[in-house]
Order: C-alpha cells, then sequence, then structure tokens
C-alpha cells in the first residue's frame, strides 16, 4: 500500500512538478542535456551490459561527494572480486564527470533514471545486477523494488541520515516502510546513523556500522608537487599567507568577503582565494567584491589564457573539480555550506593536508568529521564575519602553532580511515550468500 501511495503522488504531482523542472533548464541553460536521456531511462550508445560477465555489480552515487566517497570502496571491492563487472550510475552531471576522472576503469558509466517505475525496470532488466549498493542516503522506493523483484542484493552503504532529513523520514515511515524492509544490509557511518536508521523501521540484524568512506577518499591521494603546481599556475609566491574559502554558497560569499574586508588591515598581503560550491556564481561573487570596494579578483580561467596575476590578491576558481589541489597552498581554511543552513561541506579534504579548518553552526553532513576536529583544536567554529576574522588572525599570528595544530588534526583523522575495506568486505560477503 506505502508503495501505490508513493507513486500516486509521484505520477500526480512529481510528473508535473519534474516537467516544470527540467524543460526551462534544458530549452534556455543547456542544462541536464547531457544527461536528461539517461535520467529518461537511455543507456548511452555502445553500452551492453547484458554482454557483461557476472556477477555484475551496480553503485550509485548521486552527484561529486558521493561518487567522491564511493571511490575508495569500489577499488576496495574490486581488490577482493577482480572477476566482477563493475558499473556505476550518478545523477548529476557533474558526479558523471567526477567518477570518470577518479573511475577510468568501469565496465560501465550511467545516469540513474527518474524513481518511474517504467522507466528504472527496462535499465534494471538489461544489467540484470546480482548486486546493487546505493550510497548515503539514496532510497527510492520503484528502484529498489524493481532490484528486488530481478533478485538482486541491495546495500545502503556509507549510510548517514542528516539532522534535517531524519524528522521527515519519522514523518513518512510508514511511506516508506515497505522500501527499508527491502535492502540485505545498511552499512551506516556512524552510531547515530545507526540509531536513525533503525527508528524508521530497518531491522537491526540488517544494521552495521562501518565508518565513513569519506576518510579515506581523503587521505587516498595527497600529492607532494601539488603545492609547487597549484603556486605556478595561479602565480602564488611562495610564504605567501593564503585563506582559501572552499565550497562556499550564496549568502556565504557575502560573510567571507566581509571578513576578508577586515583582515586586510592587519594582513594586506593576505591572498583570499574563493572556490564556489558552484561556479556559475563567480559573477555574483565579483560584483560582491565590486560592492566592497575589493579590487577586481584574478580568475583560475585567465590562467588557461595566459593572463598573470598582476598583484591582486582576490582569486575565484571558476574550474570544477580543482579543491583539493588548491587546499595545498593555503595558510588557513573556511569550508562553507556551512554559516548558510546546507549541512557543511567537506572539511576532510583541507584535514588531509594538514589545516587548521574554520566552519559555521551547521555541520550535521560532516558532524564525526567536525567532532574529531573541534577535540583537537584543528577545527574552529565561527558565527559570521567578524568571528570569521578573527579565528583567522589568531592563526595567522602563530604559524607555527597553527602548523603544529593542523598535523595533529590530521592524525586523528588518519586514525579513521579504514572504512572502505570494511564496507568491501560487507559487499562481497553478501554478494556471496545464496
Amino acid at each position: 500500500m506505502s508503495r501505490f501511495l508513493y507513486n500516486l503522488i509521484l505520477h500526480g504531482a512529481g510528473m508535473p512538478a519534474l516537467a516544470l523542472y527540467y524543460l526551462p533548464a534544458v530549452v534556455l541553460s543547456g542544462k541536464y542535456r547531457r544527461s536528461l536521456r539517461g535520467k529518461l531511462g537511455r543507456l548511452p550508445a555502445g553500452f551492453s551490459p547484458e554482454r557483461l560477465p557476472s556477477p555484475r555489480a551496480w553503485f550509485h552515487a548521486v552527484s561529486v561527494g558521493e561518487v567522491v566517497a564511493l571511490t575508495p570502496m569500489v577499488e576496495a571491492f574490486r581488490k577482493l572480486r577482480p572477476d566482477a563487472s563493475v558499473i556505476v550510475s550518478t545523477g548529476t552531471e557533474t558526479g558523471q564527470d567526477r567518477a570518470r576522472d577518479m573511475l577510468p576503469v568501469l565496465d560501465g558509466l550511467i545516469y540513474l533514471p527518474l524513481d518511474f517505475p517504467w522507466l528504472v525496470d527496462p535499465v534494471v532488466r538489461r544489467i540484470s545486477p546480482d548486486l546493487f549498493v546505493l550510497m548515503e542516503t539514496e532510497l527510492w522506493p520503484n528502484l529498489i523494488h524493481s532490484l528486488k523483484s530481478a533478485g538482486t542484493k541491495v546495500v545502503l552503504a556509507n549510510g548517514r541520515i542528516s539532522d534535517r532529513s531524519f524528522p521527515r523520514y519519522l514523518l513518512f515511515r510508514r511511506l516508506f516502510r515497505s522500501t527499508l524492509a527491502a535492502p540485505d544490509l545498511f552499512l551506516m557511518s556512524s552510531e547515530v546513523d545507526r540509531e536513525r536508521i533503525l527508528a524508521m523501521g530497518a531491522a537491526a540484524e540488517k544494521v552495521h556500522v562501518t565508518g565513513n568512506t569519506k576518510f579515506d577518499a581523503a587521505f587516498g591521494d595527497v600529492p607532494s608537487d601539488a603545492e609547487q603546481q597549484v603556486r605556478d599556475l595561479l602565480g602564488i609566491p611562495n610564504g605567501t599567507r593564503v585563506l582559501v574559502a572552499a565550497s562556499t554558497h550564496p549568502g556565504e560569499h557575502e560573510i567571507v568577503l566581509d571578513a576578508y574586508s577586515m583582515l586586510r588591515t592587519a594582513f594586506p598581503d593576505l591572498l583570499l582565494i574563493i572556490v564556489p560550491r558552484h561556479v556559475e556564481k563567480t559573477p555574483a561573487i565579483v560584483a560582491a567584491m565590486q560592492d566592497r570596494r575589493l579590487p577586481a579578483p584574478y580568475l583560475r580561467s585567465s590562467a588557461d589564457r595566459g593572463e598573470t596575476r598582476n598583484g591582486r590578491t582576490g582569486t575565484i576558481i571558476d574550474r570544477t573539480g580543482e579543491l583539493f589541489r588548491v587546499f595545498s597552498v593555503a595558510s588557513v581554511v573556511f569550508v562553507g555550506g556551512s554559516l548558510v543552513r546546507k549541512g557543511g561541506q567537506n572539511i576532510l579534504e583541507p584535514a588531509a593536508w594538514g589545516k587548521v579548518v574554520l566552519f559555521g553552526p551547521s555541520m550535521e553532513d560532516f558532524r564525526d568529521a567536525r567532532d574529531i576536529l573541534l577535540r583537537c583544536g584543528a577545527g574552529i567554529q565561527v558565527q559570521g564575519a567578524s568571528d570569521l576574522a578573527a579565528a583567522v588572525t589568531r592563526l595567522l599570528s602563530e604559524p607555527e602553532r597553527t602548523t603544529e595544530t593542523g598535523a595533529l588534526g590530521r592524525a586523528e583523522i588518519l586514525k579513521h580511515v579504514g572504512s572502505a575495506a570494511r564496507n568491501a568486505r560487507f559487499l562481497v560477503e553478501c554478494l556471496d550468500l545464496e
């Protein structure tokens, strides 16, 4: 009955809403043009999953963050089952691009169809997976029903139930009762997530805490030559103090710029690098800098055209996929999605570089990493522009202590690496069960 109600709502309200959302974006801006066919159930040209040898393992990661978390788990799984065919799906074009970069050796890379039975059923029949792995909170009722009907083992891995979504899941737990009964395993990131999935109705014998694979992903590749490459690319001399504001959202760009305006009095040579969560927000950030009478910024894209910095102290990274390496040049890092109610962005990556990390109070999506860094002093919570400026001032004024604290944070985070291997072992056991 619950899936019937879900489909009634999906077809009655969901289809018009999706049409109103996707069609203008495709027609007016070209957004989703690469992914729309896949979302409508079309597999890439030349991809014939029927020809892939069994067992077939299908992993789904909705966007960039989930792809990053998925990568070490797929690599660990392939070491244990090199005979398995591995297919990865994403929900976004940026996620697909990142998967192509991070997982170049795959048997298939596709977009996940929208969760309508007439879209997901044909794709499931063609792929006929033996194992399907959902990352974090991707619980799609029709997809899961179709997979279980086909005899597929279904696993939720790196499971996470955010503070924001948990009350909604509880409110609609009857609607998702059959969906939560279907998976064979729930591999949760933390004890808090375990308790939440149990409260939502998952069977206790299926639930295990295996940790967060994003810890593994952050430490999987810290290239030794990255810092010099970034300095050469952006024209940053050695010894320059750099504040990196990473994954900032609208509402945060302005806070960071206000803090930077305060900092310029004490540190006139301080270089600010803003890496917005969405590069299309670059013009708005440039406008906000003009409003504050800050010098025009140097754009990362300018480097591709051979333009030099010419003494400009503000930089905007208007290219995707470069943030991790940019952390290498930072003296201090602020991570966004945290001064606005977005649940926070990835603070593990700067910690992997041994950086002290500043963030706002909204860090629900990275609560485990937040707590570790706060305990050892390598994470500092700030409330706004003046608080951010004061914290940056303290850290820049004590560079040796800041370096030591950042190294301590890296060491503490390293203690939690190993989730990818634990998850992979559970996946292999589940795949081998008859």
